[in-house]
């Protein structure tokens, strides 16, 4: 440990640290300065930029031992308040720079950065100024950030007033169609609001933190699970199996099961005992005192595996040979048929024009900046309460009350603010595994994804493999089509 004495938004620190911390965790969790977010925690998003002597730093990758005594560090917070804000944060506001928000107060800073520099940007400068510092963006597609520090700059030039760009209700009080502030904006852009992460800081000392050990082959026999080792690691409260859920440990998806899908929504264990049928696949889930106890103990569980044939691709699982991944249900468990008007093979055969081709889309993960996270606790009317980022809140509702046998009035969930989805967030696998760990431990139980967990482990825009065939008339109109997709949603 070492003390360091730094000046953090025009206070002198004394801070004690280990030197190997980074300054992110620093800030987050001993100075509870969580404006400053962690997105991809390998300093490749901007999402934790601060100012370290006037340049713009990610202060996630960024060591203590690296920050001589006596350096200036400038946070969200140090750049204005809800009370009083910053001509960039105004700015923000103003043109909907700030969506999910996730990304804002790291936007923010670096703005401000580039403007202490150079007063009078263009845009292609302040568009290069974010490329160069990493500060990545899924919401805006970057043009409401822009014309933000355009106008901000402006402003700070003195050419305009905070009063000039001021959001302005139209006489008719019509909303739509104006650039009317969100809501939650103030907060977003003043590091004020708080996500997952942040609301897990803030949690009682008793909570439990959750690692999750996930099958690290893509098809196998589960011959043993060991558990042994990693009970005794420090910390560690209860290491969760399949024993531990006799007789619950379905994920209760039957409720989504289509009329003609040979797929009965129940063929997915909560944690895997026999089976891995996916690469990433949960076989126990670890809680202990802190995050980094957790995720030790889990490195420390050992799994023996029978390994099956891997499918890695959608044509190879649906292959007539290949063995079903889930026993009894086909691994093309799926089919919807839509034939209209004649048939397509007289009308190919005689058109003077036909093409046909064959396609693939690969598999895309939604890339948000916020990686999955989100805790579980017993309220004081007995409920078992989840807060998370949900698409569809009654999607983990209808799923926890079923998969645990529980009444839905005894189980609540509560969203957090979300730091972007784009359609990942249909799944709530995670808030099982959190809901589980209350229900089994007692106790607040979080759980936070780094982000490879999140590439790997949440939903993704499933990969096709398509071909098509048209036929045309001489005039060139289009006269008949097929077109057959097999989409591949993994195991």
């Amino acid at each position: 440990m070492r003390v360091f004495r730094l000046n953090i938004n025009g206070i002198k620190r004394n801070i004690v640290c280990d030197p190997e911390e980074t300054l992110a965790n620093v800030l987050r969790n001993q100075l509870g300065l969580t404006g400053t977010k962690v997105g991809c925690g390998t300093g490749q998003c901007g999402a934790c930029s601060v100012l370290i002597d006037g340049k713009v730093v990610r202060s996630c990758v960024k060591k203590m031992k690296s920050i001589p005594d006596n350096t200036e560090i400038v946070t969200i917070e140090g750049i204005g308040t809800p009370d009083n804000l910053h001509p960039i944060q105004q700015a923000w506001i103003v043109h909907g720079a700030a969506q999910c928000g996730f990304c804002s107060p790291g936007f923010i800073v670096s703005a401000k950065g580039l403007l202490d520099q150079n007063p009078n940007p263009t845009r292609e400068e302040v568009r290069d100024w974010f490329q160069r510092h990493r500060n990545a963006c899924r919401c805006t597609g970057y043009v409401q950030l822009v014309d933000a520090v355009m106008d901000a700059a402006r402003i700070l030039r003195g050419e305009i007033t905070m009063e000039d760009i001021a959001f302005k209700m139209p006489e008719d009080g019509r909303l739509l169609g104006t650039k009317y502030p969100r809501p939650d904006a103030l907060a977003k852009v003043t590091g004020t609001c708080d996500y997952g992460h942040d609301l897990v800081l803030k949690l009682p000392e008793n909570t439990l933190h959750m690692a999750m050990v996930n099958a690290k082959v893509s098809h196998a026999n589960i011959l043993s699970v060991d558990i042994s080792e990693a009970e005794k690691m420090p910390g560690v409260h209860k290491i969760i199996t399949a024993a531990d859920l006799e007789g619950k440990n379905v994920m209760a998806f039957s409720f989504m099961a289509m009329p003609n899908n040979k797929n009965d929504g129940r063929d997915r264990p909560v944690l895997c005992d026999k089976k891995v049928f996916q690469y990433g696949d949960p076989i126990a889930l670890v809680c202990a005192d802190t995050e980094e106890q957790a995720r030790a103990a889990a490195e420390k569980v050992k799994v023996e595996y029978e390994l099956l044939p891997a499918y890695m691709s959608g044509p190879e699982a649906a292959a007539p040979d290949a063995m079903e991944i889930h026993p009894g249900v086909p691994n093309v468990h799926f089919e919807l048929p839509v034939i209209k008007g004649e048939e397509t093979g007289p009308i190919m055969e005689k058109a003077p024009y036909v093409v046909e081709g064959e396609f693939y889309v690969q598999r895309q993960p939604h890339l948000i900046l916020e990686p999955e996270v989100g805790f579980a606790y017993i309220d004081d009317e007995g409920v078992l309460t989840v807060h998370t980022k949900s698409l569809v809140l009654a999607l983990p509702h209808i799923v926890i009350s079923l998969t645990l046998g529980l009444p839905p009035e005894k189980v609540r969930i509560i969203m957090n603010p979300v730091g972007a989805s784009f359609g990942y967030k249909l799944t709530p696998n995670p808030e099982v595994y959190m809901a589980v760990g209350t229900y089994i431990t007692g106790r607040p139980v979080a759980l936070h994804y780094d982000y490879a967990q999140q590439t790997y482990y949440t939903g993704k825009r499933a990969p096709m493999n398509t071909y098509a065939k048209l036929a045309a008339d001489k005039d060139g109109k289009l006269i008949a089509l097929e077109h057959d997709v097999l989409i591949d949603h993994g195991a």
